[in-house]
């Protein structure tokens, strides 16, 4: 096989790679259609692989390993979306013998030929596919590596802001290359806002919007205050002057804690967004009921507040403020 000219685009490759009837991709394809489906269980602990001669390279193999994992631990994602991981390496070899037993060296193939046989291999999913570099890739030949993030319904999702491509592709230092995509409507999307979600602008989708979270949130957080009182039968430990919502984004409650050695009068100082972030990040729960009962059985745990700011005799106590 002659080498090709220099001008050949990924998508020509990838043409030319469907139209070879000596070239099955069959299994690798079946490996993965749960994934792109939408009937994917469970992500499987074997990889599928298979090989076809290279359409740029004269005798050199071209071997492609296709798998997919749960990577949920790998960065901040929906929880509820069922995202699968799919994986692609795609190596190189020369079709020598064999010496003492071990096969011939790698050699690079070219970049453009790893993109087309992952677009082959990956279809219409290869518009939101990465390829990944490595520190390892830039000293010696390695396979190229390909990753799509698909949701339970066979979707295609671009990666959040802090996936960890270091720990995909195993080495000390990873970065993501996205792949030009096909389709001219997400080009033009990726062009201006970039080829990452920002996971502090991706809100959970069981949460509620804003404005309705906060009812929610000072909902539960008179229940949960009223609740309380009632345990406490006719104890006067406590009386709350104030639970008031302030906007979308705030809620003053006060009260007075009845103690032997005189009242301390108390105020909190709560912001919504910080709350309900908060809540995301540390626990990976959205619900404005989990968060109102946090805040308001507070006051009730014997709490003891770190420099709380006193004003007029109120010790203020903030919660979901940022630093």
């Amino acid at each position: 096989m002659s080498a090709m000219p220099a001008d050949r685009t990924p998508t020509e490759l990838a043409e030319l790679i469907r139209a070879d009837t000596s070239i099955d991709l069959t299994a690798v394809q079946q490996h993965l259609a749960p994934v792109i489906d939408g009937t994917a269980v469970s992500a499987p602990d074997r990889v599928k692989t298979i090989r076809a001669p290279s359409i740029e390279l004269d005798d050199v193999t071209v071997t492609i390993s296709a798998w997919y994992t749960d990577p949920s631990y790998l960065g901040t994602l929906d929880r509820t979306a069922g995202t699968r991981l799919i994986q692609l390496a795609i190596n190189a070899r020369p079709n020598d013998p064999w010496i003492n037993g071990g096969p011939p060296p790698p050699v690079e193939l070219p970049h453009r030929e790893q993109i087309a046989w992952a677009r082959v291999v990956l279809g219409g999913l290869a518009d939101y596919a990465y390829r990944i570099l490595t520190d390892m890739g830039m000293l010696r030949d390695r396979p190229g590596f390909f990753i799509v993030l698909v949701d339970r319904n066979g979707m295609p999702r671009l990666a959040p802001s802090d996936f960890a491509w270091r720990l995909v592709s195993g080495a000390r230092r990873a970065y993501p290359e996205k792949l030009v995509p096909e389709d001219p409507d997400l080009l033009r999307y990726l062009r201006q806002n970039g080829d990452l979600i920002n996971v502090d602008r991706v809100a959970h989708p069981q949460a509620s919007p804003p404005a309705v979270w906060a009812q929610e949130f000072v909902s539960h957080l008179t229940a949960t205050i009223a609740d309380e009182l009632g345990r406490l039968g006719n104890s006067p430990w406590f009386t709350f002057e104030e639970i008031r919502l302030i906007g979308d984004n705030q809620v003053i409650v006060r009260y007075t804690w009845h103690l032997a050695e005189g009242d301390k009068k108390y105020g909190f100082d709560i912001d919504l967004p910080g709350v309900r972030a908060n809540s995301l990040e540390a626990f990976d729960d959205p619900r404005a009921i989990t968060a109102a009962r946090s805040v308001g059985a507070t006051p009730f745990n014997q709490p003891v507040f770190r420099e709380p700011e006193v004003i007029d005799g109120v010790s203020w106590v903030k919660f979901g403020a940022a630093g």
